[in-house]
């Protein structure tokens, strides 16, 4: 799939409707490094992906998920709303077991997924824009945010509406 999209960043003294960035984390799984690459060819980028990016993310997105979380001040139960890149449907399915979640969690990304495809990059802000359609301003909302990139790099974000 293609697409592309944006996001207007502004100061918090400029603040409006919308949400507030409160923490960003990464890290490196680094015996994914050939599990998924970008090169850059004559003809423009060439993605590699294996199979095995699944197990990755499986067996490491939930210490991730406690890294960022513990880093960023938040409790897991505070988290209102998922946001994860849907590289694919096995990929969520593999989140989506490996959180225990059990109650739609994921609907936003599985939505996008079936919309429009892996757009990469601006997928998570197809998915971003899909929950904060949903939100109700006059409550307290918490976003986690999660995507994946060569290497293989998971990062994180965590957001509030204000």
């Amino acid at each position: 799939a293609d697409g592309s999209a944006a996001a207007l960043i502004v100061p918090d003294k400029d603040a409006g409707r919308g949400l507030q960035l409160k923490h960003f984390y990464s890290e490196i799984v680094s015996r994914g490094k050939k599990e998924m690459t970008w090169d850059v060819s004559s003809t423009g980028f060439r993605m590699g992906l294996s199979n095995y990016v699944t197990d990755l993310i499986s067996t490491d997105i939930a210490g991730l998920v406690e890294h960022a979380l513990e880093k960023g001040g938040v409790q897991r139960q505070e988290i209102t709303h998922w946001c994860v890149h849907p590289g694919g449907k096995k990929i969520l399915d593999a989140i989506h077991r490996s959180l225990s979640f059990s109650n739609g969690n994921l609907d936003p990304s599985y939505t996008i997924l079936r919309q429009y495809g892996n757009m990469s990059s601006p997928t998570i802000l197809f998915v971003l824009q899909h929950i904060m359609e949903g939100l109700s301003y006059h409550e307290s909302n918490c976003i986690f945010g999660a995507a994946f990139g060569p290497g293989l790099t998971m990062e994180t974000f965590i957001a509030q509406t204000h």
